[in-house]
């Protein structure tokens, strides 16, 4: 009597695993290599060691820091009447001094001044803090992984960005002495979004909000709502986060490729094993 043929073979379904198992362990060490990836190439551009750059004193300059406080205080009031044009012009020395006064933009001082304001942009130097390469964090530091900090430290140029309920900085272009900048971290860098935290401040943000226009003119930034004028479209992540996007639509794009990989192999190893199961019962 022939054997029953329904012994069904181990190696196709180990094969199988050890396949999934390989394409998982790949995808895994992908993302955790990114970052350190990531962090090789910044470390190209930017210093450990931040150089602070000059704020301007509040001491001496109080009747200038009044006089500055009065106009954004006007142009707050005026922006109030829909029905009215509101303006304001802002100079260098103005952007100057508010870094160095107003908590609002504290986080900028000694990383960002303004050197000029040119015909069709804002030239600034920076002094500008990025997250390096990842680390374990050491007692008294929360959180499980952190990143040393580097620095970018050169001159951008750019223009402010309106949109609804915010304004940002468009970088138009980034001088760091001695070194390139990939275009990569450009797409990245493209939008500052200074003011991101007080979209829902009750007084910024009210004011960015009721604002339809920010550019350079005259050597001057000018801020104006110009009635019947639409403001335009709000800033989105996917614009500020591009290049994050990119790493992310790499990172699905593996995945995806893992899944099918999987899927495929599982269906050849059950089609396999029902055609052999087949020819064993017709034997």
């Amino acid at each position: 009597m022939p054997p029953q043929a329904s012994a069904r073979s181990p190696f196709a379904g180990c094969l199988i695993l050890i396949l999934a198992l390989l394409m998982l362990v790949c995808l895994i060490g992908f993302t955790a290599w990114m970052p350190f990836r990531q962090a090789t190439e910044i470390e190209k551009f930017t210093k450990a060691a931040p150089t602070p750059l000059a704020v301007d004193p509040i001491e001496g300059n109080e009747t200038k820091v009044n006089a500055l406080v009065e106009r954004l205080e006007i142009f707050r009031t005026e922006l109030n009447d829909a029905a009215k044009p509101a303006r304001i012009e802002l100079t260098a020395d103005d952007l100057n001094l508010a870094i160095a006064a107003f908590p609002q933009v504290e986080q900028l001082r000694k990383s960002f001044r303004i050197r000029e304001i040119t015909a069709d942009a804002l030239v600034i130097d920076i002094c500008y803090q990025l997250n390096g390469r990842p680390r374990l964090t050491k007692d008294g530091e929360e959180g499980f992984m952190t990143s040393d900090p580097r620095y970018l430290i050169g001159t951008i140029k750019g223009q402010p960005h309106l949109a609804r309920r915010e304004l940002a900085l468009k970088v138009n272009a980034l001088d760091v002495p001695g070194s390139a900048v990939p275009d990569g971290f450009m797409e990245h860098f493209s939008t500052l979004r200074l003011f991101e935290r007080y979209v829902k401040d009750p007084v910024l943000g009210p004011a960015m909000g009721q604002m339809t226009r920010a550019e350079i003119k005259d050597g001057k930034m000018v801020l104006a709502r110009v009635p019947g004028e639409n403001p335009p479209e709000t800033v989105s992540n996917a614009t500020f986060q591009q290049g994050s996007n990119r790493f992310l639509t790499v990172l699905g794009i593996v995945a995806c490729i893992f899944l099918a990989f999987a899927a495929t192999m599982v269906i050849v190893g059950i089609r396999r094993q029902k055609r052999r199961e087949k020819e064993g019962l017709e034997n």
